[in-house]
């Protein structure tokens, strides 16, 4: 159940990165006020995953593996949700914070 935290805390904590890229060019008013707190209340559903996953995981290996699958996931998601362009040497860059994450976690 340890990792199933882990990654649901990387599931929210993406969802709240998608909702303020939706937010990000609408003018502050209301609606995006509302869609904000939206973003707000997936990051904190995300904390409360992650720290329930450090109560079984070490934060040495959890918050990198946290990290690095937050990071590569969110580069797939802005291409595919976003059409951000998604380039061999992001693929690269991807896989180099995925490799060092691993380095740091043994």
């Amino acid at each position: 159940m340890r990792f199933a935290y882990l990654g649901f805390a990387v599931a929210f904590n993406v969802a709240a990165y998608i909702v303020f890229k939706v937010i990000s060019p609408r003018p502050h008013n209301l609606s995006w006020a509302m869609l904000f707190a939206v973003g707000l209340a997936l990051g904190a559903i995300n904390v409360f995953f992650f720290t329930a996953a450090l109560r079984e995981v070490k934060l040495a290996v959890a918050y990198p593996a946290f990290a690095g699958v937050s990071i590569a996931a969110i580069v797939a998601a802005s291409a595919w949700l976003f059409g951000e362009k998604f380039t061999p040497i992001n693929a690269a860059g991807a896989a180099l914070v995925v490799a060092g994450i691993v380095a740091l976690s043994k």
